[in-house]
């Protein structure tokens, strides 16, 4: 007992000086109110300690505060549509497409709220090793019940020639201003 009570402890202490998010800092204004993404670029990680990944009974019980907590983000749920990749979190959905000079890249925001809401998603695409680029979509005045969608080409000098056939898409933010 002692034991897990030490590592529910030390778990509670990296969590309150690290905090919960590994995702490195947004140039998102303290005024605006931003929804954590769960899906960050990899060098986005920290270095911080992680907690054992055996636990015993008597740790299940002091960890389910936590677990309930990280569960309450939503996971992406990443698919294909032929050539096109589709990455799904929450309320938004991005769609990428190979083209002869880069990605189409389309992002729809659904409102789920009951209210109409000024909505900006940045998205981040690139081959999981150099290449990277970002874009952002704007949906003002997005009423309750609404789609917003929008579409971009995103062009670049790819490294080794030719665009990946398996882009990796990270929904790096999603701010309500």
């Amino acid at each position: 007992m002692p034991r897990s009570i030490t590592w529910s402890a030390a778990l509670l202490g990296t969590v309150l000086v690290t905090g919960c998010s590994s995702s490195s800092p947004s140039d998102t204004p303290p005024q605006a109110h931003a929804v954590t993404p769960s899906v960050s670029p990899p060098a986005a990680s920290s270095g911080a300690p992680s907690a054992p990944e055996t636990e015993t009974d008597a740790d299940a019980g002091a960890d389910s505060d936590t677990d309930a907590e990280a569960s309450a983000e939503p996971s992406p749920v990443i698919s294909h549509m032929g050539k096109t990749k589709v990455v799904t979190l929450g309320d938004v959905e991005v769609r990428a497409t190979r083209s002869a000079i880069g990605f189409t890249v389309a992002c729809n925001y659904l409102n789920s709220r009951s209210q109409t809401l000024n909505i900006k998603v940045t998205v981040s695409i690139g081959d999981g090793k150099e290449w990277v680029r970002r874009t952002k979509f704007d949906f003002p005045h997005l009423a309750a019940g609404q789609t917003g969608r929008g579409s971009t080409t995103v062009m670049g000098d790819f490294p080794e020639g030719e665009s990946p056939d398996d882009p990796k898409i990270y929904i790096d933010s999603v701010i309500e201003y």
